[in-house]
């Protein structure tokens, strides 16, 4: 008798101690979703990719994140968008002033030591972008003793410096601060990922890109080593936009002819 009483009692226990058990064991987003939004690292200068119309962002990363937002909460707009550069992004996403970084990261073997990805929803390698008049610069060995404008931390900075170490970098965070340098004569090229090089050109007929993409790799979101719950899911939204047709969708809106280039 004694036994079936308890028996008896831990069955009523059960729900509370299934209560008591922290919502993350059983869903790692609840709090994203308890909070009801997103805080997300982008590009506010790097068309088409993340970049700002007017005070409204936009490009084909936003578009995508607002389709995640979409499934996330049901609402496309659940998103705080936080700009982020090269030289800063890693240091708000380990500080914790976003959840994570959907900012054209590359992955590399360096950065999986400090942080984690996602899948990748694109791939890219780095390029040179020169003005439209240019006769003298046609690929990378052109810019021996040259001044060329890189961005910290970039990809396409360490690659033209194992490349070409007698180029003088130029060193600038902003993409407008890099064309502004160009277009002054204080630096003969910019070189950054071909995915942005493209979409400038896009928009600013008076510059070509040329030369040889370079080192193309991968490009995902990125997450905090003890917080990867963000990547886990975008992984399986990258998987249903392949899919679904939504991610050539938002490639051809924003890349047109060049969509497959850098489609991963």
């Amino acid at each position: 008798m004694e036994r079936s009483r308890l028996i008896v009692a831990l069955a009523a226990l059960l729900p509370c101690i299934a209560l008591a058990l922290p919502a993350a064991a059983d869903d790692p987003l609840a709090a994203l979703k308890s909070r009801g939004t997103m805080v997300v690292g982008v590009k506010a200068d790097y068309p088409p990719f993340g970049f700002l119309d007017g005070d409204k962002n936009v490009g084909l990363e936003i578009d995508l994140l607002h389709d995640i937002a979409r499934d996330l909460f049901g609402k496309p707009d659940a998103i705080t968008f936080v700009p982020v550069v090269a030289s800063n992004r890693f240091e708000f996403l380990n500080t914790q002033k976003v959840d994570f970084l959907f900012s054209t990261v590359t992955v590399t073997e360096q950065r999986k030591q400090i942080v984690d990805f996602s899948d990748p929803y694109m791939k890219s390698g780095w390029q040179i972008l020169v003005k439209r008049g240019n006769t003298t610069i046609s690929d990378a060995p052109d810019l021996a003793g040259k001044t060329v404008v890189v961005v910290p931390g970039s990809t396409g900075e360490a690659g033209i410096s194992k490349l070409v170490p007698t180029a003088n970098l130029l060193k600038l965070t902003q993409t407008s601060e890099a064309l502004d340098a160009v277009d002054q004569g204080r630096a003969d090229a910019f070189i950054q990922d071909a995915a942005l090089l493209y979409g400038l050109t896009q928009q600013h007929p008076q510059y070509k890109v040329v030369g040889e993409s370079r080192d193309a790799m991968p490009i995902a979101a990125a997450c905090r080593k003890d917080d990867t719950a963000p990547c886990d899911y975008i992984s399986k939204e990258i998987a249903k936009f392949k899919s679904d047709g939504t991610l050539a969708r938002e490639y051809h809106k924003w890349l047109y002819g060049a969509a497959t280039r850098f489609m991963p």
